[in-house]
């Protein structure tokens, strides 16, 4: 508006050709007063831009004090709302062809109740044109000036959401978008414009490098208690074995060994480890987190799936290792043996084969004096 009163007063001067003429000394006064005025609502723009940078980069270190993934994702949007200058922010996950809305922060509370709540899990489908899809292949942000004019999803965006205008931006892990920031200046009537767009763009690439960061410490913590598990077992195993003086080896194996005899390959367990170089590296997240007693829920939390996503993957880790349960897959994880079948039992007692009398007590191992 500055620059456009300065250019009428311009071209007046222009018609009246004289200088001297009646109102041109007004006329030249009011370009100066305005050129003023633009330089410092110029300025003005630059520093009000420059704190909304500064309070995202504080938003984004608060984050980083954070342990856990689960408060990382709660406090997301209540930065976007409280310090980057938005109405209001919703975080959502990106699985295949759709998106789920997850959290969200208004500066309104009650509006949270009032809608969002019922949209909570639900699929919003990725269509071709949307600035949504778009986002997966492009990795950059989106601002939709008119959500009346362009291929939003209605039913959320306008219909529950009343969005007139928005900005969205991708969060990637590596090269893969795993969620989605939505934020306009709901309830103002304001509309978002580019500098909106940089801002939420800053944000959820420094978002998206903290969550890597915290699931990676909440992983390796969960590998931490899986060790220490596994060694306290073992401790104690090896504690009851010296004080409980018993065979280590059940008499037939040993007989076997001191004779000479092959041993039925069909009767060794194989060490878990083998089974679970099988597995893929989303198996291998699953079982680990499995292990160490993370529910479903927790195992999606984490990884960032679904809870049926999940169930398939413990589904199929059971079949590969061979067990029925999660119970009996906890227990192949610290070594222990699968349950014989019937077969191996009826093997195990039946007679010696010929020439292979029973061992005596010199082939027996007490456990207390080979330790």
């Amino acid at each position: 508006m500055v620059t456009e009163l300065a250019e009428e007063c311009v071209d007046r001067l222009r018609v009246r050709g004289d200088p001297d003429a009646p109102g041109a000394r007004r006329l030249c006064e009011l370009v100066v007063d305005l050129h003023e005025l633009g330089v410092e609502l110029c300025g003005y723009e630059v520093e009000r831009r420059a704190r909304r940078l500064s309070d995202c980069a504080t938003g984004l270190r608060r984050l980083r004090d954070l342990s856990g993934s689960a408060d990382l994702v709660d406090h997301a949007c209540q930065e976007l709302v409280g310090r980057c200058g938005f109405g209001r922010a919703v975080l959502s996950r990106v699985e295949q062809d759709v998106w789920r809305p997850w959290t969200a922060c208004f500066s309104d509370d009650q509006e949270f109740q009032s809608w969002f709540a019922g949209w909570i899990g639900r699929p919003v489908p990725l269509d071709a044109q949307a600035p949504e899809t778009l986002l997966l292949t492009g990795h950059r942000p989106a601002l939709v000036h008119d959500t009346e004019h362009a291929a939003v999803h209605r039913p959320i965006i306008i219909e529950s959401g009343r969005s007139s205008s928005y900005v969205v931006a991708p969060v990637m892990r590596g090269m893969e978008v795993v969620g989605l920031l939505h934020a306009d200046h709901f309830p103002s009537p304001k509309r978002v414009d580019d500098f909106d767009r940089e801002v939420l763009w800053s944000f959820a690439a420094g978002f998206g490098h903290v969550f890597e960061r915290v699931a990676l410490m909440e992983r390796l913590r969960a590998h931490r208690d899986l060790v220490r598990g596994i060694l306290s077992l073992t401790v104690r195993s090896m504690d009851e074995i010296c004080e409980a003086g018993i065979d280590i080896l059940p008499e037939a194996s040993v007989g076997a060994v001191a004779e000479g005899a092959r041993v039925d390959p069909s009767s060794i367990t194989l060490p878990v480890s083998r089974v679970v170089g099988k597995l893929t590296v989303r198996e291998a997240e699953v079982f680990e987190l499995l292990v160490a007693g993370a529910t479903n829920s927790a195992i999606a939390e984490t990884l960032i799936i679904t809870e049926e996503t999940v169930k398939s993957h413990v589904k199929h880790i059971l079949r590969k290792l061979g067990v029925a349960n999660r119970s009996q897959a906890i227990a192949a994880s610290f070594g222990a043996p699968r349950p014989p079948v019937a077969g191996r039992q009826a093997r195990a007692s039946a007679s010696p084969p010929a020439g292979q009398g029973r061992p005596g007590t010199s082939g027996r191992w007490n456990a207390r004096q080979s330790i």
